[in-house]
């Protein structure tokens, strides 16, 4: 049984019970329902997922405590779950990793409600699972004391940690941490529109736009950004400033009315943006992939 509820002066003052009915065929245990091993929460936590002892991944509305989703393998025990972190900010990238007892993991589709891939990284159960704060990485842990680093696109297991074999991994937790080496690039362009403004982008206290007057050497305009630059492009023919993010998120800016408007479409760090020379298209990459946006003339 589920149960959710509001502290109040005197404890928990609502409890809604929610069930969960075994699938037929599926042996009962004897207090009717499976174990559940654990219990995540989707970005905004509008959502939770749990997995439990036969094989299910159900997730579940917060609101309504109903339940929304379900996945089920048979015969298998699911013994860990992981929720993708809300990675670019798009709710059609938010996947659910399951670690089952026969060593296989797999990666579900929330939006599509279905599994996207299958994976069998360790030989024996697993016991951990958590994707990194980009979510481009899985681990996973097994009883043996192994870690598996996977990548949950292609099902590439491309390194296994074996200091702690012997023993069982219990947990993983993943943070970030931000070196010399990964700090956003430094870009500058010349302004097409006007030859003694130079816009410049890189790190630094605030995530903005900084425009410079050559004539006035002085700073004229700062544009605020959502995150650091990882590209950026002006237009020859009008005054658009394209601004690509590792957050997988290309912004376009009017600088003549300060407007800015955001778009999503790819599913890694957008680390090129360049305008066409006629100003009527703009090319985006991000690793090996090239989007081709139209831009309306103004």
């Amino acid at each position: 049984t589920l149960w959710f509820g509001q502290p109040g002066p005197g404890g928990w003052n609502r409890k809604c019970p929610r069930p969960f009915p075994l699938p037929r065929g599926h042996p009962q245990p004897s207090y009717g329902f499976p174990q559940v091993n654990e219990v995540v929460f989707g970005p905004g936590e509008a959502h939770c997922a749990t997995c439990s002892e036969d094989g299910s991944v159900r997730v579940w509305a917060l609101a309504s405590m109903e339940l929304v989703i379900q996945f089920q393998v048979l015969n298998q025990s699911c013994l860990c779950l992981a929720w993708s972190p809300p990675c670019c900010g798009r709710p059609e990238q938010q996947r659910l990793a399951a670690g089952y007892g026969d060593g296989s993991l797999r990666i579900f589709s929330v939006s599509r409600t279905a599994m996207e891939l299958k994976m069998h990284p360790h030989p024996v159960a697993l016991t951990a699972v958590a994707f990194s704060t980009d979510g481009q990485t899985v681990l996973s842990g097994d009883k043996d004391g192994l870690v598996a680093v996977s990548h949950p696109r292609t099902g590439t297991t491309f390194r296994v940690l074996s200091d702690h074999q012997g023993a069982p991994i219990s947990t993983i937790c993943v943070t970030c941490k931000e070196t010399q080496g990964h700090l956003p690039p430094s870009l500058a362009a010349f302004c097409p529109w006007d030859g003694a403004l130079l816009m410049y982008v890189g790190p630094g206290v605030y995530k903005e736009v900084i425009i410079y007057n050559l004539c006035q050497k002085q700073v004229v305009e700062k544009i605020p950004l959502p995150f650091f630059a990882m590209s950026l492009s002006l237009s020859p023919g009008s005054y658009l400033l394209a601004v690509g993010f590792a957050e997988c998120m290309l912004r376009l800016v009017d600088c003549a009315t300060g407007t800015a408007q955001d778009f999503a479409g790819h599913d890694n760090a957008v680390h090129l943006c360049r305008f066409t020379p006629s100003a009527r298209l703009l090319f985006t990459a991000a690793r090996n992939e090239i989007l081709v946006w139209e831009v309306p003339g103004r």
